[in-house]
């Protein structure tokens, strides 16, 4: 082992030594007005792309750790806890509104549904998979995404659920809303995919 640290310091020595005298230039050569320099770097060219930012509130080892639910531990309902997610960008007037519509299917009820998306999401959204079978039950338990891009201005939330449907079978799933901005500046479910 010593004798290995011994030669990366020579090594380190030798470099030190040699870099001056090779990065040495000739004083009495001097570029023509059509020659360019190969070894200066020039800036990137600018572009109009703005740089995005992304903040996440849920770590991928912390989406390991969610199980599937079983029959015998579905409860209709919402179970989730949105208290430990909550900050900055993931406040209670999106947690409310993610709350409400998360109910709104649990209760089957579609006007619920509807009122916190943006209008022009109403037509895509509106034949759903939600209402395809008014018997299904749904439980949501759990949250296994949580960001906020600055560029485009979206946070999604990934949700995991289970439904029920009448003949008594399970399916755990997952669904992601995504909320953008209205014309009032306000946050909106534009999307849930």
């Amino acid at each position: 082992m010593k004798n290995l640290s011994c030669g990366i310091l020579s090594l380190c020595l030798i470099g030190a030594l040699l870099l001056p005298a090779c990065g040495k230039a000739d004083d009495n050569y001097s570029l023509s007005n059509s020659e360019k320099p190969s070894n200066i770097t020039s800036e990137p060219p600018s572009t109009n792309i703005t740089r995005t930012n992304i903040e996440s509130l849920i770590e991928p080892g912390e989406i390991e750790e969610i199980k599937d639910i079983t029959a015998a531990e579905f409860k209709k309902g919402v179970y989730i806890d949105f208290d430990k997610y909550k900050s900055s960008f993931f406040d209670e007037k999106i947690i409310s509104k993610l709350r409400n519509n998360l109910e709104s299917i649990v209760e089957n009820n579609e006007e619920k549904f509807k009122r916190n998306l943006n209008n022009k999401s109403l037509e895509s959204i509106r034949e759903g998979f939600y209402y395809k079978n008014t018997a299904d039950q749904f439980m949501f338990y759990e949250l296994d995404l949580l960001k906020k891009l600055d560029h485009p201005e979206q946070i999604s939330v990934g949700v995991r659920f289970v439904r029920k449907s009448s003949d008594g079978s399970i399916e755990n799933q997952g669904v992601t809303y995504f909320f953008t901005k209205n014309k009032k500046d306000e946050w909106d479910i534009e999307n849930i995919d």
